[in-house]
């Protein structure tokens, strides 16, 4: 079992989107693992993305679950269960505060990503749960252990975008952070709509008329993209 936190002490980076996303990548591998996406944001935003999935996809209903957490000892306990119950990826959704709480997330994941848009001020929000994790490391290393690998993942970025010199300025200084990841979560539009339920795996399947490849050839990109950026978070170190 994997378990993927999506971690920033301050809301709007992306979290929730990002974790649709790489739910997206998982439902649509051939080998049909389980996916637990956990809530800890008092906003509701992923429960309702999976309320809202397995309403218009039912079948789903034996892969994609969610549930609650608002401290380190309810996630730890649906860790276990989700092991238990043979769950081959957690996606955990933070809440964006500052709190205990985000570090007993990063306590207990396997990978760490922080998300940061390529807006200077967002960017250097962030640095507080950079710091959280840092010293989240060193206790670790103190003890003889190691935490998992963390990460800044910049995202809804369009490398074609014309930038201004003050956002090339910002997005150099956040490039040449030294936990900046070496991928990116692209600006697509697909991935922009999906909290309202959407699993752009089974919309695929359901587009076999004629006069629907383009379509298809779409889904089949934002889902491309989706698999790439969840095989990247694997394969971090």
């Amino acid at each position: 079992m994997l378990t993927i936190s999506l971690v920033g002490q301050k809301g709007g980076g992306g979290k929730s989107t990002i974790c649709w996303i790489l739910a997206q990548a998982i439902l649509a591998r051939a080998d049909e693992p389980k996916v637990l996406l956990v809530e800890t944001d008092k906003q509701g935003s992923t429960e309702g993305f999976v309320t809202a999935a397995l309403e218009a996809y039912p079948a789903l209903s034996e892969r994609l679950f969610s549930a609650k957490a608002s401290n380190g000892e309810e996630l730890y306990d649906l860790l276990v269960q989700a092991e238990e119950t043979n769950v081959a990826f957690v996606l955990v959704d933070t809440e964006g505060r500052h709190s205990d709480f985000p570090r007993d997330v990063m306590s207990m994941s396997d990978r760490i990503i922080i998300p940061v848009k390529p807006v200077i001020h967002e960017y250097r929000s962030q640095l507080a749960t950079v710091a959280t994790y840092e010293a989240l490391r060193d206790t670790f290393e103190a003890d003889g252990e190691e935490v998992a690998p963390c990460g800044l993942l910049l995202n809804n970025y369009k490398p074609s975008q014309r930038l201004t010199v003050e956002q090339a300025e910002a997005l150099e200084e956040i490039t040449n952070h030294p936990m900046i990841l070496p991928f990116f979560m692209p600006h697509r539009s697909n991935f922009e709509t999906l909290g309202r339920g959407r699993i752009l795996a089974m919309e695929k399947q359901e587009l076999t008329g004629a006069g629907q490849g383009l379509a298809r050839k779409h889904l089949d990109t934002d889902i491309n993209e989706a698999n790439t950026i969840l095989a990247a978070i694997e394969g971090m170190k």
